[in-house]
């Protein structure tokens, strides 16, 4: 029998770009010289980071921007990414419409696609209509990984009115166009509803509306079959709410902050303040196959688990035993004041009672940048820039 220190090179670095989570790359750096040298001896990226795109105040020519979190040991800091060492050859400028399963939904002017910002794989997607834009994009599975077997959803809105309302579609492998959803005639039309968030579980799509309600997305029929479970008080417009799969569960997230209507004698005044409420609820489906939403009860925690919650893009958990810079049982969002222009990453703790809310850091520039999305790219990632260590 071999020794597992004498497999060879090529073989030991294709399984280490396999590996899922950082701790498992990690120790496999740890094995022996030899694995070490396969996998690479620059310094790895940890996972996961997040997107952030340019505001009308950015004269930079680039159309997106990464950052990632800090170690435990500087966790109130936040680092670039810097991906022009592990990118081979040049891109030209797109701009992110979303992210799903370490995949960047981007239009480069003239097409939509998925891409890979690391090793910069792409993945064409169907046109749509040009009166509508895409601003968010779900994967059922990774398309290299699961190559024919996936499904793409997106969500549209239009251009000219982006309030009207908004579509939803999806794709396979191949199709030529976008196949768009339709509902029952005696529900609410489907442009005149709007789509918070979509999750993919036990073999169905799950779409989360802005009233809280949740529908099941039927793709041979087009339809969307609408649960009459509510997730509780909508918060609206102040609030960002996703589904998210989590440890076998699906659940709701509802991150809302506070506000509060002062008056005086000439105007009325919208102020906010630092205060979230943060609300995680675990959806009960019906047990005759038919996966239906029946009810729905209060999580308390989530174990090793944390979500990760952004303005526009497919929610994920991540276990923090696998992750070194994710802290278990938490919430990654951030907070947006439009009138300020500037963002916010918070942490917010679900051990503690109440939830403690720890604000991470202003974004570094934050009037040419806001959060687009949480990305955790598909393999390890290195920094091969020694002068930038």
């Amino acid at each position: 029998m071999r020794d597992w220190s004498s497999l060879e090179k090529g073989l030991l670095r294709d399984i280490f770009l396999r590996l899922p989570a950082d701790a498992d790359t990690v120790r496999f750096r740890h094995v022996c010289r030899g694995w070490h040298a396969a996998a690479c001896a620059d310094a790895l990226v940890p996972r996961p980071w997040f997107s952030l795109y340019p505001s009308a105040y950015n004269p930079a020519p680039i159309a997106s921007a990464f950052l990632r979190l800090a170690r435990h040991s500087q966790c109130t800091r936040v680092r670039p990414v810097r991906m022009d060492a592990a990118v081979k050859g040049e891109r030209a400028p797109a701009l992110a419409r979303g992210a799903s399963r370490g995949w960047l939904a981007v239009n480069d002017g003239k097409r939509l696609l998925l891409r890979d910002p690391v090793s910069c794989a792409e993945v064409p997607l169907p046109a749509f209509d040009p009166l509508y834009e895409l601003f968010g994009v779900f994967l059922s599975d990774d398309p290299l990984a699961a190559p024919g077997r996936w499904s793409a959803f997106g969500f549209f809105k239009r251009t000219d009115f982006p309030y009207f309302g908004h579509v939803l579609a999806f794709c396979r492998p191949g199709d030529e166009e976008w196949a768009r959803f339709d509902q029952d005639d005696d529900q609410a039309g489907q442009q005149t509803r709007f789509f918070l968030g979509l999750e993919f579980f036990r073999g169905k799509a799950y779409l989360l509306f802005d009233d809280s309600k949740i529908a099941i997305c039927d793709v041979d029929a087009r339809r969307l079959v609408v649960s009459s479970v509510t997730m509780g008080h909508s918060r609206g417009w102040h609030a960002q709410e996703r589904l998210v799969e989590c440890g076998g569960d699906l659940l709701f997230v509802q991150v809302a902050w506070s506000y509060e209507i002062t008056r005086s004698s000439w105007c009325l005044r919208l102020s906010y303040d630092s205060s979230f409420d943060v609300r995680v609820v675990k959806i009960e489906l019906n047990a005759d196959g038919s996966g239906a939403p029946v009810a729905w009860s209060d999580v308390d925690g989530i174990g090793d688990y944390a979500l990760f919650v952004a303005p526009q893009s497919h929610a994920f958990a991540l276990p923090a035993s696998g992750f070194p810079t994710v802290r278990a049982g938490c919430v990654y969002h951030f907070n947006t004041y439009e009138e300020r222009r500037s963002s916010t990453m918070i942490i917010t703790d679900l051990r503690q009672r109440p939830h403690l809310h720890e604000t991470v850091r202003k974004l570094p520039v934050p009037v040419q940048w806001h959060p687009l999305s949480w990305f955790c790219p598909r393999r390890p990632v290195f920094d091969t820039t020694s002068k930038r260590r």
